[in-house]
């Protein structure tokens, strides 16, 4: 849904509910409208709307007059910061309740409904004690990561959640975060219980299902710290690319010594010198072989670096640990009577 039509139905919006068109059994209070209009300036910001302060205007307009008006930019809304589940409630009540709702809005709606339905992911998740915040990070394979907060949750509560790889992290008053890294495809169903330690280490039990259930401890060890998924260089790599640099290196400034022979020689071919002349030619021969080899060398070590480069493997560390300081190497000129080229040296 692109962002001209949400001002568009920003605009229609504001006009049929601020105007004070309602239904009879749902008077639209001030709160309400003041609420709504703030929404609605904020997806018309000049900068780019702002959906996330909107979604919160829409929600206490709702909260405050619980008109099926205000629920079409509810759900676009929540649409747009993938609370999922939340759209689809707000996006089939507006269908059912609303009236004479123009005809393209109506269609883009069912639109966008059909394609939530299709591919929301359904998560429950449980805590073992009363007032957790779940704050939710979707990490997409390009763009930035897409952040939400629920709560707070006593018991239970069920979430729509996009599809993808999802960072929740449960935080409570007095207890220690516990992060949870999960993968939820399209459709699919997840359970999961956080279980929160207080500060020191003790368990607390869920809340007791009847008044006579006395709440249990036990120790437990500090929840593993969040993870993130990276590629890291190979050794490898480094090692085929610098023997590549060498070897090409070397190449070339074998095959200018191997020209300056051929100089030489094309000097020195003028019969006063027969032995002399042999000499410089069968020096740059060997000159011109190394070179050639060299070169060769050095794009076969090219290349296994672009494959291992292409092919190293993904790996899940700790978020903000250490990385690996890459390798160091130095590239030398030599030479000698016998011929030239470079010396390679390093660290890892």
């Amino acid at each position: 849904m692109k962002t001209t039509r949400a001002h568009a139905l920003a605009a229609l919006l504001t006009a049929t509910l601020l105007g004070g068109v309602a239904l009879a059994d749902t008077p639209i209070t001030d709160e309400a409208k003041r609420h709504f209009g703030a929404g609605v300036n904020l997806l018309k910001d000049p900068e780019g709307a702002r959906y996330e302060d909107a979604y919160r205007e829409f929600k206490a307009a709702y909260a405050a007059s619980p008109s099926y008006k205000i629920l079409g930019n509810l759900g676009l809304t929540a649409m747009k910061l993938e609370r999922d589940g939340e759209a689809i409630e707000a996006y089939t009540k507006y269908l059912a309740e609303g009236r004479d709702l123009d005809p393209a809005e109506k269609k883009q709606i069912e639109t966008d409904l059909a394609t939530l339905k299709a591919g929301v992911a359904r998560v429950t998740v449980q805590v073992n004690v009363d007032g957790v915040t779940l704050r939710d990070q979707r990490v997409p394979s390009r763009g930035d990561a897409v952040n939400n907060q629920y709560g707070p949750v006593k018991g239970s509560i069920e979430l729509g959640l996009r599809p993808g790889h999802h960072v929740m992290i449960a935080r409570a008053a007095g207890y220690d975060d516990q992060a949870w890294e999960f993968d939820v495809a399209p459709s699919a169903k997840e359970t999961h219980t956080f279980t929160l330690t207080k500060k020191g280490g003790a368990v607390v039990a869920p809340p007791p299902a009847t008044a006579s259930a006395a709440p249990s401890t036990t120790s437990a060890p500090p929840p593993p710290p969040p993870k993130e998924r990276i590629r890291p260089v190979p050794t490898s790599v480094y090692v085929a690319g610098g023997a590549a640099a060498v070897l090409l290196a070397g190449g070339a400034v074998t095959g200018m010594m191997a020209l300056g022979k051929k100089s030489d020689f094309d000097k020195k071919n003028d019969g006063s010198d027969p032995d002399g002349a042999k000499s410089l030619r069968d020096s740059g021969k060997s000159l011109n072989l190394v070179a050639d080899v060299m070169l060769i060398g050095g794009l076969a070590a090219g290349g296994l670096a672009a494959y291992l480069y292409s092919s190293r493997p993904e790996q899940e560390v700790a978020t903000g640990a250490p990385r690996r300081a890459l390798p160091r190497f130095t590239l030398v000129p030599a030479a000698s009577p016998a011929g030239g080229g470079v010396v390679a040296s390093g660290s890892f």
